[in-house]
């Protein structure tokens, strides 16, 4: 699955797709959300559990699992599928080269990606000893032939990564190590790949079933039927220690309340992506908890205000939103109490994030004087949603609600989900909700600018994005980082609003589910059940 972009303000002319969009966004697209009315209640939310249970694991079993699926539109090609079901079958099967946790990229079947002293050429060492599941060994070939599958125009959707490398001319210097001309600077390649969800594939494939599916990860796949159910065999063998459960099974479960109820009713071990209104009446039934991924592995909750129209371009408005909208009704009323307020940065939980920049003290007198002084008081001001995330819509009535008290002529816009990022329909307004997880900064400072109508072109901002990305240096890549946020908190054009918890249901016994990318499709490499 595609998840990087272009640098800032430039994300179109760069290939940049609106399925990379969509795939980062729909990821984690979750039950109906609650209604404004009766949500603003002060009982505290129900005592959730952070994480899993440490206790080890015993082999045997099977792990029965439900996330949010696509329907017909699964696919057992990792360069295909986009929903929850799909990414953390992928993550399971297959291996990537990086992998993100903690914030940032750690080696899986790559060790080390060392660029050049120019920053024009990455060098990847691959880890020895790996086999796939038919028992050949992991060598450069594959990934080379991974890497011209990814960049080949043929594919539904080409890898975002040939933005920044030449996929097509990488080559194996030998069995473990492949090198990767570039064609901008990168010096820091490992995050890139991190972000780019590129699953390794065996050299010569270019198709994929049930019956010639094969991967490096810790489970195999057996059996697999679209929109329904995957059944993963463990692989005794794995490269980073056997799993525990014998057999996994992945159920496509779109509605969060069926889910909920699959672990209730006993058909399933753990409900991935639980709505709010859920956590908050309690766990369902005896020897059930209801888990919160942690603080770091929250869900940023936000708009984009498109500064190519009029309102949004002006620096007063756009201090004036951040000043006088009201973060803690918004956190109260969407999350019921499941998060807190958000200081208009995305990232939280990212290496370079900068926890200094408080969340704005709101400030209505001020914020009616700035949109004055600008001419847009009375104003028509259109905001733009789709429900990607549990609560962006009603978000969204509140923010317009909002937006009214200080004096603008604000009007809401509901579309679908897939109608949400059409550019037409984006360049009408001006503001879109948009939601993030704990992505790296790279990849939060590109993605949330993949269209033009979200871009935030500024010379400051475009030019420490760039440092940040091409620099080989660690010391300038973190100042580059710094810049690049305090330029957004002080005058862009997110307003990042509240960080939502990742809410899941669980048998109190079902353990080794580890967040990585996201909590809503988590690594399932480790799962199994305590004694």
């Amino acid at each position: 699955m595609s998840r990087f972009a272009s640098p800032v303000g430039h994300a179109l002319s760069s290939g940049i797709t609106r399925r990379g969009v969509l795939a980062l966004l729909a990821a984690g697209t979750a039950a109906a959300s609650p209604l404004l009315a009766g949500c603003t209640s002060d009982r505290t939310a129900a005592t959730t559990t952070t994480g899993a249970p440490t206790g080890a694991a015993t082999r045997g079993g099977t792990a029965r699992l439900a996330f949010a699926g696509a329907g017909a539109a699964e696919s057992l090609d990792p360069t295909v599928g986009t929903s929850p079901c799909d990414l953390a079958r992928y993550a399971v099967v297959f291996d990537s080269l990086f992998f993100f946790a903690d914030g940032e990229a750690k080696p899986s079947l790559a060790t080390a990606a060392e660029a050049d002293s120019k920053a024009r050429t990455c060098t990847l060492t691959l880890r020895k000893g790996v086999k796939w599941h038919d028992g050949t060994p992991f060598t450069a070939a594959d990934v080379v032939h991974t890497l011209k599958y990814r960049a080949s125009p043929d594919r539904v959707s080409p890898s975002e990564l040939s933005a920044y490398f030449d996929l097509a001319s990488a080559e194996a210097a030998d069995d473990h190590t492949v090198v990767v001309p570039t064609v901008q600077p990168v010096g820091d390649p490992a995050t890139l790949f991190a972000g780019a969800g590129l699953h390794v594939i065996k050299d010569g494939t270019s198709s994929f079933s049930a019956d010639n599916t094969v991967g490096t990860g810790p489970y195999r796949v057996t059996a697999f039927k679209t929109g329904v159910e995957t059944r993963l065999e463990r692989y005794d063998g794995y490269w980073d220690g056997d799993g525990y459960a014998a057999e996994v099974v992945l159920l496509s479960v779109d509605d969060a309340q069926a889910r909920v109820n699959a672990v209730k009713d006993g058909q399933a071990d753990y409900a991935s992506d639980i709505s709010f209104t859920t956590a908050k009446a309690g766990t369902p039934g005896a020897g059930l908890q209801i888990r919160d991924a942690g603080k770091d592995a929250r869900t940023t909750y936000g708009f984009v205000l498109n500064v190519s129209r009029d309102l949004p371009s002006d620096p007063r408005v756009r201090k004036a939103i951040k000043l006088g909208i009201d973060r803690k009704a918004l956190v109260q009323a969407v999350f019921l109490g499941y998060g807190a307020p958000a200081n208009d940065l995305f990232g939280a939980g990212a290496k370079y994030y900068l926890d200094s920049v408080d969340v704005p003290q709101r400030d209505v007198t001020d914020a009616k004087r700035l949109l004055k002084a600008a001419g847009a008081t009375g104003r028509p001001f259109v905001v733009r949603t789709a429900e990607y995330e549990t609560g962006l819509n009603s978000s969204a009535e509140l923010f317009v609600e909002q937006l009214k008290d200080l004096g603008l002529d604000a009007s809401l816009v509901k579309v679908s989900t897939t109608e949400g990022y059409d550019p037409a329909g984006m360049k009408a307004c001006d503001a879109m909700s948009f939601p993030l997880g704990p992505f790296s900064l790279a990849l939060t400072y590109t993605r949330s600018a993949a269209f033009e109508t979200l871009a935030f072109p500024d010379e400051e901002l475009t030019e420490a994005v760039a440092t940040a990305i091409s620099t080989t240096s660690e010391t300038e890549r973190a100042e580059a980082w710094t810049t690049a946020q305090k330029v957004m908190a002080d005058r862009g054009n997110w307003i990042a609003w509240g960080r939502s918890d990742v809410l899941s249901l669980a048998q109190e016994k079902l353990t080794g589910i580890e967040n990585r990318e996201s909590p809503k499709y988590p690594w399932l490499g480790k799962a199994g059940f305590t004694a």
